[in-house]
């Protein structure tokens, strides 16, 4: 993808997406058929002549050939009219009654098969919720879960045992990986998931539960490894997931690039860079590709509470304000729009309007990772720090690779004096984001407090590589040097620090960390 592909690459590319939403939405995974149509939408527009006259002489790459999925809709037509009427119930929520009329006929075809299970799974996920009560009241978090877990992956695995056409089937693995993932088995999951994809890699929900089970950035060769290595959807996947990792490297950059050849128009890839500049915290060029993305598609509430995360930063209120008001007119019930409005609040320091919406947000999903986290933040900034730790482990059991949740624990033991506790999170933290010059300086503060003056020492050198001799850490080194007793480094920093330009006063060790409310 190094070049810009020609025009038989577009032409089978976009029929491949135009096959995969009438597949996806087919077996009601609406999530994933609408990715895809914004994916085709994305595609350049070419001229018909154009294609029709393209290069055929060429050896086909992995994203020109079209993919046969006439055997993956096979049914009798008795299981036609059974499914047709299951996902008509599906469609309309009746989520047992779908799966009721699927189990005479669910035994012969997969996609029966799928719809049958799915139905099931989703409908012990409305009844956990539904069981869950209050946000962070007894019956929340693992107190309560999907009983239709265990089952269904017997179910499955016993589907694969009998009938071995099954393993083939790229929907069937796909929902064993969810369920995997659902039951903590993240590491089991790989394997199907990645098959799945090997199979039909046009189904983004398969690659999004994938990115689930990469926790952190060590663990991505080893599933980039398993995958179609010049698939234009392993490249998505690449930069959704490094993305998720707080990884803004270059080598990022040029992947996204690379991708924008071929999708120049899909919004979701703009989303993509705002968000991995709001990582490298470049907030101008963040909140600049946020900006264009509202007037390209207003109605558009996917991702947007990150967007109100960078106007929080920037302490834009009047464009925060204008966002909050353009989402509510939307859909006031979608999560996205309860953590905007949250944000609205917070930056007014209207804290307890904010953990309002923040609630009103998880109600809505209790998978709501950002909320989660900001809660957190605004039970912090209530001086509850029991609340926030128990809002900052939720947020963890969602996502075990949220910096921003690990960085929050740290925060809040710090508070309350544990710093063993706040030393092992932070730690954490800094694993996940080693070129984030906050959480080394964390992590020194910390082993100061701990009288572990050698270890904060290298901390606050690591963070001092990563800034531009910062006049707060060359104090605190200097400082750290005549604790030990060594003259010569602590001189040697005091002439730095005399000839820094910037005001020792400004930006402090102690100063508000912005990963501590929404960097």
């Amino acid at each position: 993808m190094g070049t810009r592909p020609d025009p038989s690459f577009y032409k089978n590319l976009a029929r491949n997406l135009e096959q995969a939403y009438l597949l996806l939405s087919d077996r009601c995974l609406y999530e994933s058929a609408k990715w895809t149509a914004e994916a085709l939408n994305g595609l350049p527009e070419l001229e018909d002549d154009a294609a029709d006259d393209a290069m055929t002489e060429r050896e086909p790459d992995s994203d020109s050939i079209l993919i046969d999925v006439k055997s993956l809709d096979e049914m009798t037509p008795s299981e036609s009219r059974s499914y047709l009427l299951a996902k008509a119930c599906f469609d309309c929520r009746e989520y047992d009654r779908a799966a009721q009329k699927l189990e005479r006929v669910s035994t012969s075809s997969a996609k029966c098969i799928f719809l049958h299970l799915y139905a099931r799974y989703i409908s012990g996920e409305k009844k956990r919720d539904e069981q869950s009560e209050a946000i962070l009241g007894p019956l929340d978090g693992d107190a309560t879960v999907n009983k239709q877990l265990v089952p269904i992956i017997n179910e499955l695995e016993s589907h694969f045992t009998r009938s071995p056409a099954t393993k083939d089937d790229p929907f069937l693995l796909y929902l064993y990986g969810i369920v995997l993932v659902k039951h903590k088995c993240e590491k089991a999951a790989v394997e199907p998931l990645a098959r799945s994809v090997k199979l039909y890699p046009y189904n983004w929900g398969a690659w999004q539960e994938l990115s689930h089970c990469v926790s952190s950035i060590d663990q991505l060769p080893y599933v980039l490894a398993r995958l179609p290595p010049t698939h234009v959807m392993t490249k998505l996947f690449e930069v959704a997931t490094s993305q998720e990792l707080f990884q803004s490297t270059e080598s990022v950059f040029i992947t996204l690039d690379q991708l924008e050849t071929v999708f120049p128009n899909f919004v979701y890839l703009e989303i993509q860079r705002a968000m991995l500049c709001y990582h490298a915290l470049e907030y101008d060029d963040s909140a600049r590709l946020f900006d264009h993305v509202v007037k390209l598609d207003p109605h558009r509430l996917d991702d947007m509470d990150m967007y109100s995360n960078v106007l929080y930063v920037t302490e834009q209120r009047a464009k925060l304000a204008h966002l909050a008001q353009l989402a509510s007119a939307t859909d006031k019930f979608r999560p996205e729009t309860c953590c905007i409005i949250a944000n609205y609040y917070s930056l007014k320091s209207e804290h307890e309007k904010a953990v309002v919406y923040y609630r009103r947000a998880l109600t809505l999903n209790r998978n709501c990772l950002g909320a989660w986290t900001l809660m957190g933040h605004e039970y912090m900034e209530l001086k509850n720090a029991r609340a926030a730790i128990e809002s900052y482990r939720r947020a963890l059991k969602v996502s075990s690779k949220d910096a921003r949740a690990w960085y929050g624990l740290g925060q809040a033991y710090e508070v309350i004096e544990m710093y063993y506790y706040s030393f092992f999170y932070y730690q954490r933290a800094a694993a996940l984001t080693p070129y984030d010059q906050r959480m080394w300086i964390a992590l020194a503060n910390c082993f100061d407090k701990l009288q572990r003056p050698t270890e904060a020492i290298k901390a606050y050198t690591r963070a001092l590589s990563l800034s531009d001799s910062e006049p707060s850490i060359l104090q605190k080194l200097i400082e750290l040097y005549r604790q030990i007793g060594d003259k010569r480094n602590a001189e040697r920093y005091a002439v730095l620090l005399k000839n820094s330009e910037v005001g020792a006063g400004e930006g402090g060790v102690g100063a508000k960390s912005e990963m501590g409310t929404r960097g």
